[in-house]
């Protein structure tokens, strides 16, 4: 997904930065002045910060090893410290590339998705239809075309009655599942628009009981 490619994009930047940074001096190896010093604590941050967006969980390998890196106080040798985090992005952006921390990110944002329904519900028990339907919507739509990169579909620019069909062929979903993902969307579609009147309370309520459904069996369980 379009998040994704951006992750991406920023990893192999900050690679790119990264072994500019790491050059030292031809003496020493330090740092050439205080801008590069300066320069070199930036970028540190920077990577520190996408690494704990790609990996929520403190105790993962990749995030442990590169916080430990960046709190090292090392000086004018703080290059030393752009090298070794460089090398760990590297392999972080092969893993990434390789589909091996889907399981992480499908994890992250199925958590991000669930506090989004919970917001729809409170909609909902307010009374508010209208806001808990463009939520709900948004969600699965969300949802729906996190699971067809997950299984290889092809969905930038792709509709979601295409994309339901598709997860239909080729097994992910059943053919009741691909009928109410379609009364779904129908919920998205009316409720991107405003046109409040064309879906009802129990529509939302339905969109959201299936999205949860798609989140718990084809985002929370699978890799």
């Amino acid at each position: 997904m379009e998040t994704d490619i951006k992750l991406e994009k920023r990893i192999v930047e900050l690679i790119e930065k990264g072994e500019t940074l790491r050059q030292g001096d031809e003496h020493e190896g330090a740092a050439l002045d205080e801008n590069h010093k300066q320069n070199c604590s930036g970028w540190i941050a920077a990577a520190r910060s996408v690494t704990q967006f790609i990996l929520p969980n403190p105790e993962s390998l990749y995030r442990k090893h590169i916080e430990e890196v960046s709190s090292i106080e090392r000086g004018w040798m703080i290059n030393n410290s752009v090298g070794e985090i460089t090398e760990l992005l590297k392999h972080l952006l092969s893993d990434f590339k390789n589909g091996l921390l889907f399981s992480i990110v499908n994890q992250t944002r199925a958590e991000v998705f669930d506090d989004f329904l919970d917001h729809a519900r409170a909609y909902l028990a307010d009374g508010r239809k209208n806001e808990a339907g463009v939520i709900a919507g948004v969600v699965f739509e969300d949802t729906l075309r996190r699971i067809c990169k997950n299984h290889k579909i092809e969905e930038a620019g792709k509709k979601l009655d295409f994309l339901i069909t598709e997860l239909a062929k080729e097994g992910v979903i059943t053919g009741i599942m691909a009928k109410r993902g379609r009364a779904c969307a129908h919920v998205r579609t009316k409720a991107t628009h405003a046109q409040w009147d064309e879906f009802e309370v129990g529509d939302v309520e339905a969109t959201i009981a299936f999205t949860d459904e798609l989140i718990l069996k084809k985002l929370d369980s699978e890799g």
